[in-house]
């Protein structure tokens, strides 16, 4: 996440919420005073000027979470972010500096830590994505350190958290077993598994198989879709 003057006390989901009710508080003020009571005309934008930006992004392609049996990997680790997803990361940044370097002059052209913060989960395809982001963003021009701020594992709020979050665990214990153990969901898997040479003692799942779908797609550049 990249945001303009942000602190980490604020990237907790109530800050974001009340954060994001208080900017749109003040912007239907400002189109209140432009208007007027009575006056309906169109609101002059070069009176407008652009205070914050706000940035949520998630990774890039990445290789599956779990890799289905006597698949290769191709040399990459569980969950890997790809050549594929750093090139996605890397336009993105490219499109970010376009909207905010050069068609509108909100970002200087180099990275200055005081202009930006920068928020990412501690999980490593995260932050090459982030890193990559900032490349196309920046290019790779800075004015000083480029710091990533993350958190605790057991505190993280960026993420569904089933380490800190009890309630979560209780809310979510036994759904993915029950859900293929619904009528026809497991005659189909086996039937899936079958034709796809897998064991049936292999714990293989629907999830499984849809994130290798999915990142094989990215792969060949079929889809656009990319799980957790």
């Amino acid at each position: 996440m990249i945001t303009g003057g942000f602190s980490m006390r604020l990237w907790t989901p109530v800050g974001v919420l009340t954060s994001l009710a208080y900017c749109l508080h003040q912007r239907r003020v400002a189109l209140a005073e432009l208007q007027g009571a009575d006056d309906q005309r169109p609101v002059d934008r070069s009176l407008l000027k652009l205070k914050m930006v706000q940035v949520v992004f998630r990774h890039g392609a990445r290789s599956p979470l779990k890799p289905l049996p006597l698949e290769e990997q191709g040399g990459m680790f569980a969950g890997q972010l790809t050549k594929v997803g750093m090139q996605q990361m890397f336009a993105l940044g490219e499109r970010l500096r376009k909207n905010y370097v050069e068609d509108i002059p909100f970002l200087s052209p180099t990275f200055n830590p005081q202009e930006v913060f920068i928020r990412s989960t501690n999980i490593f395809r995260n932050l090459e994505s982030t890193r990559c982001l900032l490349a196309g963003l920046f290019q790779c021009q800075k004015e000083g350190p480029i710091i990533i701020h993350t958190d605790e594992a057991d505190s993280e709020v960026l993420y569904p958290n089933y380490q800190s979050c009890w309630s979560l665990r209780q809310r979510t214990r036994g759904r993915r077993k029950a859900a293929s153990l619904q009528p026809g969901i497991s005659e189909d898997l086996k039937k899936v598994k079958e034709g796809m040479g897998i064991d049936s003692s292999d714990e293989v799942d629907f999830f499984i198989l849809l994130d290798n779908v999915a990142a094989e797609q990215e792969k060949t550049g079929s889809c656009r879709f990319h799980g957790s």
